[in-house]
């Protein structure tokens, strides 16, 4: 055997292998969620959770308010509900992100295991 049909033969079943890997992934956002509370940052991101969830309720009151007081009274409401809404929108790209770097780091770990069998198979071979 040559070299080139070696090295086809090993692209050949690192495709398999990546075909594999890719269909037992589930990409849907619960498992991202789950990649976020499984993290070393799970106590923050439960209390993010939290407090976005708190918030939303908050941000709907003011919003209700700023629609029912009277014209003199909507800037207050109006004020609050758009800190309200920042801050809201400031808590879910953090959520976003931690989800993002759980899920970064999972795929990381996989791909040092790769490498590392891949490392111990090829001394095994020669």
């Amino acid at each position: 055997m040559n070299i080139d049909e070696r090295i086809v033969k090993q692209l050949d079943a690192d495709s398999a292998e990546i075909d594999r890997i890719l269909a037992e992934q589930n990409n849907g956002l619960g498992a991202l969620l789950n990649a976020g509370l499984k993290g070393a940052m799970r106590p923050w991101f439960i209390l993010v959770n939290v407090l976005v969830l708190i918030n939303f309720l908050g941000l709907a009151y003011l919003v209700y308010q700023f629609f029912t007081q009277a014209a003199d009274a909507q800037l207050f409401w109006g004020v609050l509900a758009i800190f309200s809404f920042q801050f809201h929108i400031a808590a879910k790209s953090w959520l976003y992100n931690e989800m993002n770097r759980s899920s970064l780091m999972r795929e990381i770990k996989r791909l040092e295991v790769a490498v590392n069998d891949l490392k111990v198979s090829t001394r095994k071979s020669e």
